[in-house]
């Protein structure tokens, strides 16, 4: 395997988990400010559920953090949580493929030249 392929399994994966992480410490910090209307309007309803673009939280962490900090700490654990567990999966998948590329059985195989 050469050195410049891009791993797109291993990046997509990666910045799903992120996502993930970010837009849950929105529906956390929303769900626990009890959806208020000064939070705007949601991106969608889902089952009469309010659900906001991901990246809102950050939005309202800098212009509420003052009226609720302890929410917004809770929401920032969860959204780095995301940001832990997604270095963890991307060495592990790093280490795993590198484990596979020492089990090659194909050195020496090959016929040159007939």
């Amino acid at each position: 395997m050469s050195a410049t392929k891009i791993l797109w399994g291993q990046i997509t994966l990666v910045f799903t988990i992120v996502l993930v992480a970010v837009w849950a410490s929105t529906q956390w910090t929303a769900w626990r400010l009890g959806y208020q209307s000064q939070l705007g309007p949601p991106w969608f309803e889902l089952a009469h559920v309010p659900i906001y673009f991901p990246p809102t939280f950050f939005w309202w962490w800098y212009a509420f953090d003052a009226y609720a900090p302890s929410i917004f700490v809770e929401g920032a654990c969860i959204a780095a949580s995301g940001g832990f567990i997604s270095i963890g999966v991307a060495i592990g998948m790093s280490v795993w493929r590198a484990r596979e590329a020492k089990n090659v059985a194909t050195y020496g195989s090959a016929r040159w030249a007939t």
